[in-house]
């Protein structure tokens, strides 16, 4: 295999995934000022902003008949695409939307990787690209009749106002102004399990499928991921840090071989993401929340240590941990690891490969710098042998190593510099993989384990590992305590399902190099889901990855045998097989019991809730809510309660109505910046039908530099009690969302809030962030939002918009203010080129406050458009944009006649000439990162070309300006 190139445009650990294939790599604060009637539906679980508003079109994967392998959430503060984490970017590429517009993204995995989901949250408008299909009910915003708007466009509920549904190439998305949803649906790689891979339109109904149910996610019309389990466990905890990792099934997250069996989920904030922790100096603080599987009790501390220790980028070096609610709560402090630095290392490209028959492994120098020796390391099983293998100055291309591994083994080649503490591994394997084969018998609960190999091999650095419920153990040492024939086998006794075996490395191993495993097994049930759907009542859905007898199957209601069964319109369930159960009563508890093992299995249960949902709205004039029944069944009223922070409102439903049903509505005074939802009480757990935040727009910042002071004024329309407001500052080392302790500095001066009350904060100097708050009390426990984070030194300055590219190649460019803070125009300075330009922002204004506009004129490919505050002193570049080149490509792929691979050729086939130092090409999987278009030419203009040989089928290819603006990017593993 390749080694990445240094300039690395695609990442390489767990938190640092595809940018240009994948959504999946920190840091905004603030909220979007204001929310439109008819905004999409506030979370019932209180996340600081701005990751609320990105985690609204986040449906729960039940929603999705899915179960997630990661969720990462990301507060993004960058001013141009260059200051962006990988995930970042890659909601920038498939949202359109520009860096200084961002304030959080949030990156979904499945565990089926049949798409990606990545959402937004920021200062943009409704994004218009592709063809509208859908728009919300009430939404005047869509002219029908424009080139991007299908011929008929469905209006439905079941998206809020002013959201739009779309589809564009291969991305369908749903937006409205500051939150969008983009899914990039892809095929599974065929596998015995899955079968052959999907169609075009397949793929295509699976995008839109997943896209609209993130509408109905953020419509409150379908289970949203943080109101679940693990969410809501985790987010209110997390939400304050700069990366948040979420796996809600630790057994098919990233870390499966290094997390315990005995946790069921886990999620970790980061205070300093982890692709920053080089710029770590001294500690940071992380913190952890983990839920334990059913049957694991209290996790003991050594568990706990495990987890963190394989899950934390950093190095753990204090651990604190506590128990509540049947949660384990770690507080870490964390010191920088040794740091992975491809900039540093020389650019090198290593081939790996194994040669079975020699028992072998050869690593060989095929391109790049020579990398000098006493930088060089070769660990093989767990120690350094480079001394033995080393032989000259430098490996440089052409040379290879040989390292004689037999037939098992863990090998890697890495740079380190020990006086810099950094490190790159340039490639690495671990063999032989092929050399096992698993056989597992359900009934019998036997696993064997067998080495097929023609030739003997060493297993001593190899142990097997059984992980079952509350136990780990080593087995089958006659297995892996010497030599293994061919034909070998062990079996490991007493597997049941839900126990993992693994074959891995027993070495200990630098970080970066890893020792990994050989082969890993998890006994899992199949999988059901139980839902409930407004048209269909309760359905069952078998989503097994093998085929199974139906009768094997039997659903249960309230203990009872259902009157349908799989068995009665089934043979065999092979996949995407579902059950109708009708309208059940509410309350009711649906249960799947998988009786093919001896003990019957319940691989699903859950209880029958309403699938009602309610839309609430705030009229600030007359302070009060409306409540709306938007769809699902009637409900008795007296089985719902109006609740204003935990509390019930002195109007309730049952004053109002007999029954809540399709039209009905009530309405119900609310006090200004509370927190309202309706919840159903008819079950043995509260369920939520719709909520929403009264009057979040409240709140104006105006900054004075010279005085370092930051003014906050209350702007709503009600009156208020100053004590729900809080004020507190974050910055210089200081974390975020950790002052809610903290007394109201609005209650110190008022005793009631009316528009134009205001406060002053002092010594606020340019790196820290003054943050209100709204701070609620209820009997169990308080919780405390913000809904404002306004930066001394501005944090978005402009946006830059670019008209249509004229005749003449100029585009019209426009500059609108989009920070969240009010501050005088004159501390603004335009550069063209680094000129000044031809208007300045105190020309048109005196006073920034949001949304002035400042238009540049037509401006050519490649000018650099430059906005610098000057205040407090110092100048600070707040806005940078380059008018990126605008050129087509063409790509064709050519396989090979009789080996795997082929060659890959891009041809610029119209547009602008570029410089071909500033072009670059990507091939997924081959390149694993950037490739230079082309060391001898200078220009990259009409016909020109340039190729990629790649060894394995290729699945994408791209066009990269400057490294990061992507020109053009092609499918190339679609209808083939």
């Amino acid at each position: 295999m390749v080694r990445p190139s240094r300039r690395g445009f695609l990442g390489g650990s767990a938190l640092t995934l595809a940018a240009l294939t994948g959504v999946l790599d920190p840091a905004t604060d603030a909220q979007i000022p204001g929310q439109p009637a008819g905004a999409p539906t506030d979370l019932d679980v209180d996340i600081s902003a701005p990751l609320a508003d990105a985690f609204l079109p986040v449906p729960a994967g039940n929603a999705l008949s899915t179960t997630y392998t990661t969720v990462i959430a990301d507060r993004v503060d960058a001013d141009a695409t260059d200051d962006l984490s990988y995930r970042a970017r890659s909601a920038i590429e498939h949202l359109g939307v520009d860096a200084d517009k961002l304030s959080a993204t949030v990156a979904v995995t499945p565990d089926d990787r049949g798409f990606q989901l990545v959402t937004a949250a920021g200062d943009f408008d409704r994004l218009e690209q592709g063809e509208t299909l859908a728009v919300g009910a009430g939404d005047d915003t869509t002219d029908e009749s424009s080139a991007n708007t299908a011929s008929e466009v469905e209006t439905t509920a079941e998206l809020p106002a002013g959201w739009r549904l779309a589809e564009a190439d291969e991305t369908a998305l749903v937006a409205g102004d500051g939150v969008a949803a983009a899914v990039n649906g892809s095929s599974p790689s065929p596998t015995p399990r899955r079968g052959s891979s999907t169609s075009r339109e397949e793929r295509g109904d699976r995008r839109l499928e997943t896209a609209r149910a993130a509408g109905r996610a953020a419509a409150d019309e379908a289970d949203r991921f943080a109101e679940a389990s693990l969410g809501a466990a985790a987010l209110p905890r997390l939400g304050g840090f700069e990366t948040v990792l979420l796996v809600p099934d630790a057994a098919g997250g990233p870390f499966p071989s290094r997390v315990p069996d005995e946790v069921d989920a886990f999620a970790a904030g980061f205070e300093v993401a982890p692709e920053d922790l080089r710029d770590v100096d001294g500690t940071a603080e992380n913190a952890y929340v983990i839920r334990p599987t059913a049957d694991a009790g209290d996790l003991d501390d050594e568990t706990v240590e495990q987890l963190v220790r394989s899950v934390d980028p950093a190095v753990p070096i204090e651990l604190d941990s506590t128990r509540a609610d049947g949660l384990v709560l770690v507080d870490a402090v964390v010191e920088a690891p040794p740091t992975l630095d491809r900039e540093a290392s020389p650019d090198a490209g290593v081939r790996s490969q194994f040669d079975r028959a020699a028992g072998t492994v050869t690593f060989e120098h095929i391109e790049g710098e020579a990398v000098p020796a006493a930088e060089l390391e070769v660990w093989h099983d767990g120690e350094e042998v480079s001394d033995t293998l080393l032989d000259g100055d430098e490996f440089t291309t052409g040379d290879e190593i040989t390292v004689e591994t037999g037939q098992i083994a863990t090998v890697t080649l890495r740079w380190f510099d020990s006086d810099a503490n950094a490190y790159d591994t340039y490639a690495r394997e671990r063999v032989d993989r092929e050399a096992f084969t698993v056989d597992y018998d359900m009934a019998a609960e036997t696993l064997d384990l067998a080495y097929e190999a023609d030739r003997s091999a060493d297993a001593s650095s190899l142990r097997l590992v059984h992980r079952s419920e509350g136990s780990v153990q080593s087995v089958g040492g006659e297995f892996t305590d010497g030599t293994l024939d061919p034909g070998d086998t062990v079996t490991v006794e007493d597997v049941s399902i839900g126990d993992s075996v693994q074959l891995e490395f027993d070495v200990e191993q630098p970080r970066g190099v890893g020792g990994g495993s050989l082969v890993h097994y998890r006994a899992r049930p199949p999988r059901v889901w139980i839902r409930s759907r407004a048209e269909e009542g309760t359905t069952v859905r078998y989503d097994g990855e093998q085929s199974r007898p139906a009768d094997a199957f039997v659903t249960l209601v309230d203990g009872e045998p259902a009157d349908a069964q799989f068995a009665d319109e089934y043979d065999t369930l092979s996949g995407d097989e579902e059950l109708g159960l009708g309208e059940l009563p509410l309350g009711s508890t649906v249960a799947v019991e998988w009786r093919e093992p001896d003990e019957p299995v319940v691989v699903a249960e859950e209880e029958v809730v309403p699938n009602t949902r309610a839309s609430i709205e705030y009229d600030p004039d007359a302070g009060e809510v409306t409540v709306q029944h938007r769809s699902g069944r009637t409900l008795p009223a007296s089985e719902l309660e109006l609740q204003a922070g935990r509390t019930p409102t002195d109007v309730q439903p049952a004053d109002k109505l007999d029954e809540f049903g399709p039209d009905d509505s009530f309405t119900a005074p609310i006090p200004p910046l509370s927190r309202v939802r309706l919840i159903w009480t008819g079950g043995e757990r509260e369920h939520h039908l719709g909520g929403t935040t009264t009057a979040r727009e409240t709140v104006a910042a105006t900054y004075d530099a010279d005085a370092e002071t930051m003014q906050i004024e209350y702007v709503g329309e009600q009156p208020v009690d100053p004590e729900r407001l809080r004020v507190s500052m974050s910055g210089a080392g200081a974390p975020r969302d950790r002052e809610r302790d903290q007394e109201s500095a609005f209650a110190a001066e008022h005793d009631e809030l009316t528009t134009g009350d205001a406060i002053t904060v002092d010594e606020v100097g340019l790196d820290q962030t003054v943050v209100v708050s709204v701070h609620t009390e209820f009997e169990n426990g308080s919780a405390t939002s913000s809904i404002g984070h306004f930066s001394a030194a501005p944090r978005r300055g402009f946006v830059v918009t670019e008209g249509d590219r004229g005749d003449d190649g100029g585009s019209g460019m426009t500059l609108r203010y989009v920070d969240e803070v009010r501050r005088d125009a004159d501390a603004f300075r335009v550069l063209v080129d680094s000129e000044p330009a031809a208007v300045q922002p105190a020309d048109e204004t005196d006073r920034l406050t949001g949304d002035e506009t400042l238009s540049l004129g037509d401006l050519s490919a490649g000018t650099t458009v430059t906005v610098k505050w000057t205040g407090g002193g110092e100048t600070r570049t707040v806005t940078e944009h380059v008018l990126p080149p605008q050129a087509t490509f063409e790509v064709a792929y050519e396989p090979a006649d009789e080996e795997a691979g082929g060659v890959v050729t891009f041809t610029h086939a119209g547009g602008d000439a570029l410089d071909a130092d500033h072009v670059d090409v990507v091939v997924e999987p081959a390149t694993d990162g950037l490739r230079s278009w082309d060391s001898d030419a200078d220009e990259v203009t009409g016909g020109a070309e340039t190729t990629v040989t790649v060894d394995t089928e290729p699945k994408m290819a791209a066009v990269v300006f400057d490294e990061r603006e992507v020109l053009y990017r092609e499918p190339l593993d679609q209808d083939r």
